[in-house]
């Protein structure tokens, strides 16, 4: 039985861990796109 829950453990910290990376790039390639978007307004006018 604690086979069991050390396997869920780690099954919930692989998860979280992945989670929280999705998260991390998903903030940093956002603000890449509004300064890439907000440089090339600024060039067309």
């Amino acid at each position: 039985m604690s086979e069991l829950k050390g396997q869920i453990l780690g099954v919930l910290l692989v998860l979280m861990i992945f989670g929280s990376m999705a998260v991390a790039f998903s903030n940093i390639f956002q603000n890449a796109t509004d300064a890439v978007s907000s440089q090339v307004q600024e060039n067309l006018n």
